[in-house]
């Protein structure tokens, strides 16, 4: 299929908020600057509570900014959806797309009335605003730029736990970012805890690290319940060597089983996405990501997929588990703590989306190649940690082509399949909420990603390839399988 580019046209007029546009260029690779800041997203966020429709909150602080943490609820329905985007920094589309479309919820209500009047949507639109701006003077020439990166901006110390975790790094000026060395942070998809009780600290940064990497903004690491005092078991560790340096992470036994690297909750923003779940009572979690661009299996030519879907299941599916070898440990190939029934409908919603995508006509014919993810445990991860919490039906959005690599120029193409998917996602639970006219076993039939999708400069700008090089730094080597970048 012959890659083209577009930007995105929906034919439907957003009164409630528009959205800056990044053109599609055949020369260059989006200005991370195109992309909402923090403040434009406010702007964005209370245009829309202008409606009735919508309750704006903040639910938090980011560690280093001190930057809010929005929260925005629509609807009135028993069915409860959980949407968070942009937990990486650097994986802007999520927001865009949801933004996109609430604001064409409030435009058009009536077009979404069985939406507004059958579900209850949560979503919390960018959970690190301090990746979203992160600024440093990449190319030396005494102005700070906005690059974004994956992490928050937050500091540890021994007064937060026993060891500094596996995911807890900063580029550093061999990682083509030039001395002196860029803050540390989180990457916060490796924070999470099925224990939603460990740390208990408040979900604010104090904003006192400024971006710089001075200051603290946790309360000077003495809020979340790793304290001196409190440091979890010495036996719960496991250290590594990586790249000359030990690393360490948390293997926790819980209710029988070993969750390996389980995340801490040290980041406030995690705590806050925790507090916000737990008080939706969510039936459906949804967490939205960039990944790099895989090919579509078997195809020749070769042709690259849009997206790859990922369902959260647990043991009633094992076999199917993509990594699973007859061997390992249940934990570590599906979550033990998720149902057949949340299972099943888990794998339904994902392959409602990539059907969805697929029946698209006029120029996204892009759409029908989405992929499947494959699946494996990953228990710092918001979907493995929290949709135990609720027996929430997980979905993992990996849109491919991170947003400064070659292959992000159609960057519209981006927001618009992920915003079909979100809207498909809600007109359907809306009249089916257990999503009963999808075979949950046809999920398996979706290809896995293939490989790499060949491109003049996979790894864009100097930021990517520096991604590329220290991302083992957030990626702990529990087994093979375990590189996914989720």
């Amino acid at each position: 299929m012959r890659r083209r580019q577009f930007l995105t046209t929906t034919g439907l007029a957003v009164a409630a908020c528009g959205l800056p546009t990044v053109a599609a260029q055949d020369d260059e690779i989006p200005n991370p600057n195109a992309y909402l800041t923090n403040r434009q997203l406010y702007q964005q966020l209370r245009l829309l509570n202008r409606s009735d429709l919508v309750d704006l909150r903040r639910i938090g602080r980011s560690a280093g900014l001190g930057d809010p943490l929005w929260e925005v609820t629509v609807g009135e329905g028993e069915t409860n959806v959980h949407l968070i985007t942009q937990i990486h920094g650097d994986e802007p589309a999520g927001t865009d797309a949801i933004v996109k479309l609430l604001g064409q919820m409030v435009a058009e209500p009536d077009r979404y009335e069985d939406v507004l009047a059958n579900l209850t949507i949560t979503v919390v639109p960018r959970v690190n605003p301090d990746g979203a701006m992160f600024g440093w003077d990449a190319d030396e020439d005494g102005d700070e730029d906005r690059i974004t990166r994956r992490q928050n901006t937050q500091p540890w110390d021994d007064r937060d736990s026993r060891y500094e975790p596996y995911y807890h790094y900063a580029e550093s000026g061999t990682d083509d970012l030039p001395a002196p060395d860029p803050p540390s942070g989180y990457d916060m998809n490796r924070d999470f805890n099925i224990r939603t009780d460990l740390g208990g600290g408040p979900g604010e940064g104090d904003g006192s690290e400024n971006g710089k990497g001075k200051g603290n903004g946790m309360g000077k690491g003495q809020t979340n319940g790793n304290a001196p005092a409190e440091y979890l078991p010495e036996e719960w560790w496991t250290g590594y060597e990586d790249d000359g340096e030990t690393r360490y992470r948390l293997d926790m036994p819980y209710e029988g089983y070993t969750l390996q690297a389980s995340g801490l909750r040290l980041a406030p923003e995690v705590r806050a996405v925790t507090e916000s779940f737990l008080r939706a009572d969510p039936d459906y979690a949804i967490t939205h990501h960039h990944q790099g661009i895989p090919s579509v299996p078997d195809t020749d030519p070769l042709e690259p997929s849009i997206m790859s879907v990922m369902a959260a299941f647990g043991p009633d599916y094992l076999e199917q588990a993509p990594f699973y070898d007859g061997e390992s440990p249940v934990e570590d190939n599906v979550n033990p703590f998720i149902d057949q029934a949340t299972s099943d409908r888990s794998l339904r919603l994902n392959r409602l989306v990539a059907d969805r995508l697929a029946e698209e006509t006029g120029p996204w014919d892009e759409f029908d190649t989405v992929t499947r993810y494959g699946y494996t445990t990953l228990w710092g991860s918001y979907l493995d940690s929290l949709c135990p919490q609720t027996n929430a039906a997980g979905m993992l959005y990996e849109i491919s082509g991170q947003s400064d690599a070659v292959g992000s120029r159609a960057y519209g193409l981006k927001v618009e399949a992920s915003r079909v998917g979100f809207e498909e996602t809600f007109l359907e639970l809306a009249t089916d909420p257990e999503l009963s006219s999808v075979d949950a076993g046809s999920y398996f039939d979706l290809p896995l990603a293939g490989d790499d999708y060949p491109v003049d400069d996979p790894e864009g700008t100097g930021r990517a390839a520096a991604r590329g090089r220290f991302r083992s730094r957030a990626t702990a080597p529990v087994r093979d399988d375990y590189a996914r970048q989720v």
